[in-house]
């Protein structure tokens, strides 16, 4: 008898359906962000990283170019296969939730877009927090300001429903601009359809009808020249150990 898969091990599947298309489209928006990660860190020669649901690699890589030692995780067996071509980091694959190393085994532990992804967001970051030895980083989607590319998900499939980890008051926080810019229709189609939460509408519409309705929401945002122009914000949170154990 087959055993059933768990909530995170479907989610991996959704995202790796088309796994290259969102590493080639989708992923490098997020670069302001990993490199304001980096940056208020002090990621460089000799330091150990683990990211969390690291996708197809992209901020281990930069983490290795700055110096580091990375490791990074996901659930995804496409996206780790993906992330273990573009780098030279260590790729894990595992779910979100307990971490098989020992405390303060980092010294930085990231989650870009991540904790919300977990079982239980809350013991994704206890155990972040765990295993980090100086700092935790928790980038999402700015909960105050808008982000474009939402607006356009919750008019195509509803809001989303994910919770997210109770954090404690961070040491840092601060705003990241993520534009994301589209030259064409065709590349904004393929961009939205390799987000995971969108082959969920794909099973149950087909992808013709989840395009049409993709185009209808993102019709605002398209430019006299055709081009798509979304505007979009994270909100990064910067803990160190002591300040975040002291209040999880």
């Amino acid at each position: 008898m087959t055993e059933q898969k768990s909530a995170q091990e479907l989610e991996g599947e959704l995202w790796g359906r088309k796994a290259a298309q969102r590493a080639a489209l989708g992923a490098p928006m997020s670069m302001p962000a990993w490199k304001t990660a980096i940056e208020h860190t002090g990621i460089s020669r000799g330091t150990s990283v683990l990211d969390l649901a690291c996708g197809s690699g992209e901020f281990c890589a930069a983490a290795t170019e700055a110096g580091a030692t990375a490791t990074g995780i996901d659930i995804s067996p496409a996206m780790i296969a993906l992330a273990r071509q573009a780098s030279t980091a260590t790729f894990v694959e595992l779910a979100l939730g307990p971490l098989p190393w020992q405390d303060n085994t980092f010294d930085v532990v990231t989650a870009f877009n991540a904790l919300f992804f977990a079982k239980d967001p809350d013991e994704a970051f206890a155990e972040a927090v765990r295993v980090s030895g100086d700092y935790v980083v928790v980038c999402e989607w700015h909960p105050e300001l808008p982000s474009d590319l939402l607006v356009v998900g919750r008019a195509v499939r509803g809001d989303s429903g994910r919770t997210r980890a109770k954090l404690p008051e961070a040491q840092e926080r601060i705003t990241i601009d993520i534009p994301q810019h589209h030259p064409d229709e065709a590349t904004m189609l393929r961009s939205f359809l390799s987000v995971g939460s969108y082959q969920r509408i794909i099973e149950r519409e087909g992808e013709e009808e989840v395009a049409r309705k993709i185009k209808v929401a993102a019709e605002p945002y398209r430019t006299e020249d055709g081009v798509y122009r979304f505007s979009n914000k994270y909100l990064m949170s910067v803990f160190r150990k002591g300040q975040a154990a002291s209040t999880s």
